[in-house]
């Protein structure tokens, strides 16, 4: 194959021709930093230190809880006997634990000289709030009506309860007796829960 001078030319020029372009391209990106993203990330900014130091305290002072307020209403004795009702659970063990949680009912009859009772077969601690004058008398005979629902726990307890009641009487019953010692033993701290 023979090259003619003007083609041999033409390809010489073509080669500095696109040499140069190489060079020029390098040129361009020679003295450019890599390109940056759209969005710069910024280290996290530290919060300033503070000006004012807090002080420190050595005793803190316990603010006085407000007195409670004497319920009126069915519903707002029935929550404040289910408060009754959690203090006791937590803290009245008579033999194995009690899984059963008593129904609550309440009563503003002023009939009879009953304060409250324990219905055994309905699992149920009826209440009448209008015969005891404070919050803290219900609060006593709704612990009393708790240990019965602790004491008895079926026909048999139920039997036997009678029984001691017709032998020795309603007061010297010992189901009444331990019930009345528990209620006595308990009020003045599930009085201080309760914030009455």
């Amino acid at each position: 194959m023979k090259i003619e001078t003007g083609d041999l030319v033409f390809y010489v020029y073509e080669f500095v021709v696109i040499c140069g372009l190489i060079f020029r391209i390098y040129l361009e990106f020679e003295d450019k930093p890599s390109p940056r993203p759209e969005v710069e990330i910024l280290p996290p900014i530290r919060p300033p230190e503070p000006i004012v130091t807090a002080p420190v305290v050595d005793e803190i002072i316990p603010i006085p809880k407000p007195p409670r307020r004497h319920p009126v209403t069915k519903k707002e004795y029935i929550d404040f006997f289910k408060e009754v009702l959690t203090w006791c659970q937590q803290n009245i063990k008579l033999g194995k634990d009690r899984k059963i949680r008593p129904r609550i009912d309440v009563s503003f009859s002023q009939k009879g000289n009953v304060l409250g009772y324990y219905q055994y077969n309905i699992k149920k601690i009826m209440m009448y709030v209008l015969k005891n004058k404070t919050l803290r008398a219900n609060a006593q005979v709704f612990i009393h009506e708790y240990v019965h629902h602790l004491q008895i726990r079926g026909k048999n307890d139920n039997i036997r309860y009678n029984n001691l009641t017709r032998r020795k009487g309603y007061y010297l019953n010992d189901f009444e007796r331990e019930a009345n010692a528990i209620s006595d033993q308990c009020i003045n701290e599930c009085c201080e829960y309760l914030n009455i």
